[in-house]
């Protein structure tokens, strides 16, 4: 079982107290004796798993993967000789690539059509073939495009076909950002040439040739044509001090790159609060007023800069004492196999989609499939500000491979140090060789510090007993970190059939410089500003309860008059509350606006599935992430995030719906748009039915988020919880359970009688200690850049 104790200080605070005892010569026993006396071991045993049904471990590729699981290396090299083989691609590998080139961009699972795997799963049909979807970016031909390409087999690949249901030629100027055709390189040394002695009077470096005072460009957005007004390919660029942390040292002074392919210009440059549309008028600027505008001394840091990340400060231990620490006594209680999760009841297949990023595919509890598909769709940031480069930031975080910025996750850290982690590769732009995320996510069981069940009848006319248990749950975990931002992921199964999805934002926040008094920021420190934004989530649930023909269904809360039947005037109601259970027919019915004064419950149920009391089997979804977008839906960018506009909304199923967001979703005239999937206004009775879930928050940045902002608060999530699934909570099989009956003499409580269902109730081992300390000072790639 599962324990958060204190080991080391409980047995030592035990062996303390004996001690005391042995010297006043009372009856004492030494709590380390079964290891000490007459043994040679002085120290407690590693946990071992003593059961071989649990914690079986194998993280490795499995030679035949499972439908769902994310490319394995040896898939990617098979793919990359099969396409550079292709002549008529005239694919250029990675390493000599360039924006007018046609290269491959990244490479992705491309997930088959789900009747086909239904009938793989289910009704023993072979496995459907593994392809990929490669998106190849085409620089080299008369008119550059982007295309999508769906190769396959896995095994040997043979041949290729274009992605359905959207068109076969995209836009290349509304592709993602890329190293290769937006690297600021060329530009920053056309600006040090211009004006590297106007920045190095003010700020006190140059962008180039600049020894140990430099000056730096990053944290780029796009300036989409939605917004520019104009087909073509912007970017904002923010000049920094290049020390640490350089995202926290914005200086006055922001510039506008368009690029044609790999020529460039600069309409507009932000410079000391005016912006403006060629160089030569910053440098008249400049010369005319350079005694006026303020100068930023290049910053000296040290250990107590507020913009670094370092632990400071008074601790509150004077002493370094370490940390309550997680056992898991009996060992692992859940299997892996390369992809394939089981825990309890529970069984799973986990994905990172280098773009999307996690996946969880054919959910099953008791062997029933609860959801065909868990998924992140999109994590997207709006911000305002008084400034172009401010109120025009708005990303779309798939844009910038989300899934790939899952790198190492810290043992003791960003999860326990007995976690089982995973590691995932990817084909990415940068190189043709599989890039390989280790810890990309990780595993393991958790002890949530609350009851998941109990009561306690003190009383003997109630029958008196107590009766608790603990809830544990196990957690699939991954945090990629797409520019600020660390997403921490979590996929949390608890032991009564019920799922918990949920994201928590923290890291860094965007930082400008504080030119003056604004409705968008407070200002946190010396010129510098963090301006309010909003965080947006989204995840798609297909759940398929008893099958794949459900039903939509909410139970809307309202009040009703009630005649008063025991006062003693006449006339006298009482008003309550009372359900009224309402079917949702079509797509439009069933896109969901929360309102406090309509409170409902969301319920998926299978109508061909009832008990005998006539109750239909089925899973709520509570969203405790919810958030309204108050901008217009039509303004701006807000096309592209049109799912925003709901906290949850249910389509039927389409191979042709795969996903809520696409990397042109910018785009002005964008593949497609969410606010289609609803449209079309389907049928949604006794169909196959997807969720898609909305969270998020609004965040106006304060002096506390610096440096960093704390995972606290910060959190959404979204639950699944049987509702008339089961005949009684399947929490009740949890036998890691305490009861506490009196034991009666004569009428009278002479003691209890404690029952712990088998499961003995002491930790008598330590978990075997991580190695990742010695791994990474071995191989320091795994967790930064070499």
């Amino acid at each position: 079982m599962m324990l958060s104790v204190l080991l080391f200080c409980m047995f030592f605070s035990s062996a303390t107290t004996q001690e005391a005892k042995c010297r006043r010569g009372e009856k004492c026993y030494n709590p380390f004796q079964k290891w000490t006396v007459g043994s040679k071991n002085s120290q407690l045993p590693i946990c071992r798993r003593p059961s071989y049904h649990y914690g079986n471990i194998d993280t490795r590729e499995n030679d035949h993967p499972s439908v769902f699981r994310d490319l394995t290396e040896r898939e990617i090299k098979c793919l990359l000789d099969f396409l550079y083989s292709d002549t008529s691609l005239n694919l250029t590998v990675a390493e000599k690539a360039s924006v007018t080139s046609n290269y491959i961009f990244v490479a992705d699972l491309y997930l088959p059509p789900k009747q086909d795997v239904l009938k793989y799963l289910d009704n023993g049909f072979p496995q459907p073939e593994r392809e990929a979807r490669v998106m190849i970016f085409r620089g080299a031909i008369a008119e550059p495009d982007v295309i999508e390409l769906i190769v396959g087999p896995l095994s040997n690949p043979s041949g290729y076909r274009h992605v359905p249901y959207q068109p076969t030629s995209l836009p290349f100027i509304d592709r993602p950002y890329t190293n290769k055709a937006d690297s600021i390189g060329k530009v920053v040394e056309f600006l040090d040439k211009k004006l590297g002695d106007m920045l190095f009077h003010l700020y006190g470096g140059r962008l180039v040739n600049c020894g140990d005072r430099c000056l730096i460009s990053n944290f780029v957005h796009q300036l989409t044509s939605v917004l520019s007004g104009v087909e073509k390919r912007r970017f904002f660029w923010s000049l920094k001090h290049d020390v640490e942390y350089n995202l926290m040292r914005p200086l006055n002074f922001a510039f506008l790159v368009e690029w044609d392919l790999d020529k460039f210009s600069l309409p507009k440059i932000w410079f000391d609060g005016h912006l403006f549309s060629c160089i030569e008028d910053v440098l008249q600027y400049y010369q005319t007023y350079k005694h006026d505008i303020q100068k930023v001394p290049f910053p000296d840091v040290t250990q107590n800069s507020r913009r670094i990340v370092k632990s400071r400060g008074i601790p509150p231990f004077k002493t370094p004492l370490r940390d309550p620490q997680q056992v898991s006594p009996d060992g692992k209680r859940y299997n892996i196999n390369d992809r394939h999760i089981s825990y309890g009841f529970w069984e799973f297949d986990v994905a990172v989609a280098p773009l999307l990023g996690p996946r969880l595919n054919d959910i099953r509890y008791k062997n029933e499939r609860i959801a065909y598909e868990i998924s992140s769709q999109e994590l997207a940031n709006m911000y305002s500000g008084y400034k172009p480069s401010e109120y025009t930031a708005f990303f779309l975080d798939n844009r910038y491979t989300t899934g790939a910025f899952a790198k190492y996750l810290v043992p003791g850290v960003d999860c326990p140090s007995d976690a089982t982690f995973i590691s995932s590769s990817y084909k990415m732009e940068s190189s043709d060789e599989p890039l390989v995320n280790a810890h990309s996510f990780c595993v393991f069981e958790l002890n949530k510090g609350i009851p998941l069940r109990r009561h306690h009848a003190y009383r003997k006319f109630v029958h008196s007993f107590y009766e608790g248990a603990e809830t544990i749950v196990m957690i699939v975990r991954t945090i990629p970190t797409v520019l600020l931002y660390d997403y921490t992921m979590d996929f949390i199964f608890y032991q009564n059939g019920v799922m918990e999805t949920k994201v928590t934002a923290s890291g860094m926040v965007a930082t400008s410089w504080y030119g003056r008094e604004n409705p968008f920021s407070f200002q946190v420190d010396d010129n510098l500003m963090a301006p309010l934004h909003q965080h947006m989530f989204h995840y798609k649930v297909d759940l398929d309860i008893k099958g794949t023909k459900n039903r939509f269904e909410t139970l809307d809360i309202e009040p009703v008059l009630t005649p008063n039947e025991v006062s003693e005037d006449p006339d006298a109601t009482i008003v309550q509350n009372m359900f009224v259970k309402r079917l949702k027919h079509s797509e439009l019915q069933g896109a969901t606006k929360f309102d406090f004064n309509s409170p409902k419950y969301l319920t998926f149920v299978n109508n061909n599935a009832k008990d005998k009391f006539g109750n239909s089997a089925g899973y709520r979804l509570v969203n405790n992430g919810m958030i309204k977008n108050i901008l217009p839906p039509n303004d701006g960018n807000n096309p592209a995030v049109s799912w925003s506009q709901y906290q949850v909304a249910v389509t039927k199923y389409k191979d042709s719906e795969p996903a809520s967001s696409s990397l042109f979703a910018h785009s002005k005239n964008p593949v497609f748009t969410f606010q289609q999937f609803i449209d079309d206004d389907e049928n949604i009775v006794d169909e196959d039915l997807v969720a898609w879930v909305s969270m998020g928050m609004h965040h106006i940045p304060q002096k506390e988020d610096l440096p960093v902002t704390h995972t606290t608060g910060m959190s959404r999530s979204f639950f699944l919880l049987p509702y008339n699934y089961f005949d009684e909570s399947p929490g009740m099989a949890v036998n890691n359970a305490v009861r506490i009956d009196s034991v009666e003499k004569d009428g009278k409580t002479e003691s209890v009688e404690i029952r712990r269902y088998g499961t003995r109730n002491y930790v008598d081992c330590i978990p075997k200690k991580n190695p990742f300390e010695a791994e990474l000072k071995e191989n320091p790639c795994l967790v930064v850049q070499c």
